[in-house]
């Protein structure tokens, strides 16, 4: 370090020094010796008590109070057996060689911590149970890292607190605590690691734990790490029956260096969005037009476009950088959303409320094969024609219809409409379409009734201008207007199911898949009860495996070998040709019955 980071560290710790205020211990608090009977205790507690009480004190009412809170901090402590021995046995947590400690900000002044107080074991199960990391605090009213720059890290990290001598014996045996204050960093999946501030790390508290939670946290579950252009193009690629979710795309100078506030994004926003994080190098520079680092950018994997022309500087913070997102990709309107989503039970929720009525009383489809997306540049402008169509029509009529595009074919979620729409589609639909098997479909889900575009999308420079036009013809009918002559319709009896988003990127898994998935769901058992069901089940494996090596390996006797079946144990004799194995014990792994004048061989071994 510099002269001045040295400066500035000693700096920061006069300060923290003048302005933590002196703290008095129990006993000197209650005005009794540390060898103080229960009684003993008790009368002064009373007395200070009444002596203290903020009613009785208007005059100076705020000393009074905290005088009050003191007095009963410390009776909590001294007037219960169990906690006073915890109390008195402290120093042994403060031996020469335990490190560093920090007494921290003062705590007067009407600061108050945020995040929640733990006093039971059923409440320190539901924060490791939470699913998401937390900051678990561990302290006394002596010795703590309460300050003002707690505030600052509960914007993205949950905090509790700990109190050493008034939380109940089972969570200190749970936790395993050395020494205090220190924290616990609970990583949301069932494990979890002791932090103990030193050095350095008093110059910039909220960094320093922002740093040693991202260690804990199972990041690349969900952050992908990109190393190559092969890698990008695989992530941003759209399967055939993968996932059709937003790709948020984070640039870095280093890939590895984690980012807290990416990944409690991406947890928050695991359901609409892929996320994954790419270093800086020369070809992603160029190929992205990258300007400077950390950005973001959303990009589309049906149509392959950026939601903004260029990528963001990226927000610092969990709840900037999660709206930072959704405006790219949403707009301020979902009119003027830069991403169409796909046709499925999610998507229909969210911009239909779950109902055929409203502002989709009609839906507009784009109906495309399942792998032609990911493949073929055609269809993809087809669809950004679509979507620039839909944006045109919307915006010139305000309301009245919501635009989705949909996959068909073979395994498809979305056959069933395909299906659906087949009788309309071999009438009325455009024959130019037919070859890559693309059309656009509107359906009033209220009225029952489909109708088709019946001209070409793709390959064709008009195709947008058309779309429309028909898209504003179709808003100035309405629903109800579908039974006009004018349409070609079809009437259906009801409406087929609604898809199912598919959540992976490279789509459903195979059996093997699944199997992985189950047993990594079992490992996961197994960390959380604590290694007990492993421990069980190693035992059980060491105890049983000899009797059931014995079963699988026992003598089978044959009545074809009158002697001795394969897998018995024998002891050879009457070897005339190599009389030196006569007397050997072995295993019978191979037996051959007598054939005329051979007579019968057995290979022991």
């Amino acid at each position: 370090p510099t002269w001045l980071q040295v400066l500035l560290w000693v700096t920061a710790v006069l300060t923290v020094t003048s302005e933590a205020s002196p703290k008095k211990d129990y006993y000197e608090t209650l005005g009794v010796p540390s060898t103080a009977t229960e009684a003993e205790i008790k009368r002064a507690y009373k007395k200070l008590a009444m002596k203290w009480h903020p009613d009785k004190n208007p005059d100076q009412k705020e000393l009074a109070q905290r005088e009050f809170i003191a007095i009963q901090s410390a009776y909590e402590v001294l007037g219960d057996a169990t906690k006073r021995r915890r109390y008195d046995n402290q120093k042994s947590f403060f031996s020469e060689d335990s490190g560093q400690q920090w007494d921290g900000g003062d705590r007067g002044g009407g600061f108050e911590p945020p995040g929640d107080p733990i006093t039971t074991v059923d409440q320190l199960y539901e924060v490791e149970k939470s699913g998401e990391p937390v900051l678990i605090h561990v302290y006394s009213d002596h010795r703590h890292y309460f300050g003002e720059w707690m505030r600052e890290l509960a914007e993205d990290i949950r905090i509790v607190h700990v109190n050493f001598f008034t939380v109940e014996e089972g969570v200190l045996q749970r936790l395993r605590l050395a020494r205090f204050p220190m924290f616990i960093i609970c990583s949301g999946t069932g494990s979890s690691v002791p932090y103990y501030p030193s050095g350095w790390d008093f110059l910039n508290l909220v960094e320093a734990v922002r740093a040693a939670v991202v260690e804990v946290v199972p990041y690349t579950d969900r952050v992908q790490l990109l190393s190559s252009e092969a890698d990008l193009d695989h992530f941003l690629q759209l399967h055939p029956m993968g996932s059709s979710k937003p790709r948020v795309l984070v640039f870095l100078n280093d890939v590895r260096r984690p980012v807290l506030s990416v990944y409690l994004a991406a947890k928050r926003l695991a359901g609409t969005y892929h996320f994954a994080q790419i270093g800086a190098q020369k070809w992603v520079v160029s190929r992205f037009k990258l300007q400077r680092v950390p950005s973001i950018i959303v990009i589309d994997p049906a149509t392959r476009q950026g939601a903004t022309q260029a990528p963001l500087l990226m927000q610092d913070r969990t709840d900037l950088l999660v709206k930072q997102l959704r405006r790219a990709a949403e707009g301020d309107h979902p009119r003027s959303a830069a991403i169409m989503p796909e046709f499925h039970e999610g998507s229909f929720r969210e911009r239909c409320k779950g109902e055929w009525e409203g502002n989709c009383g009609l839906v507009a489809l784009f109906l495309v094969p399942a792998a032609l997306l990911g493949t073929d540049e055609a269809a993809r402008k087809a669809l950004r024609r679509f979507r620039e169509a839909c944006k045109l029509a919307l915006r010139h009529f305000g309301a009245g219809c919501e635009c989705f595009w949909l996959r068909h074919g073979p395994g498809a979620p979305g056959s069933a409409w395909h299906e659906a729409l087949a009788p309309l589609l071999a009438i009325n639909g455009s024959a130019g379409a037919e070859v890559k098997g693309i059309w656009v479909a509107a359906v009033a889900g209220r009225a029952l009734k489909m109708t088709v575009f019946q001209k070409s999308v793709v390959d064709r420079e008009l195709a947008q201008r058309d779309l429309t036009q028909w898209l504003q013809k179709l808003l100035a009918s309405g629903a109800e207007g579908l039974s006009d002559q004018r349409w070609p319709t079809l009437d259906v009896t009801e409406l087929p199911p609604l898809p199912l988003p598919e959540e992976r990127l490279t789509g459903p898994r195979g059996f093997l898949g699944v199997l992985i998935d189950r047993l990594s769901s079992y490992s996961g058992v197994l960390h959380d009860s604590g290694g007990q069901i492993a421990q069980v089940l190693v035992f059980g494996l060491l105890l049983g495996w000899p009797l059931l090596s014995n079963v699988l390996t026992q003598c089978r006797q044959s009545s074809a070998s009158p002697v001795a079946g394969v897998g018995c144990q024998v002891q050879v004799d009457g070897l005339r040709n190599h009389p030196e194995y006569n007397g050997l014990r072995g295993k019978v792994v191979s037996y051959e019955p007598a054939s005329g004048a051979t007579p019968a061989k057995y290979r022991v071994s």
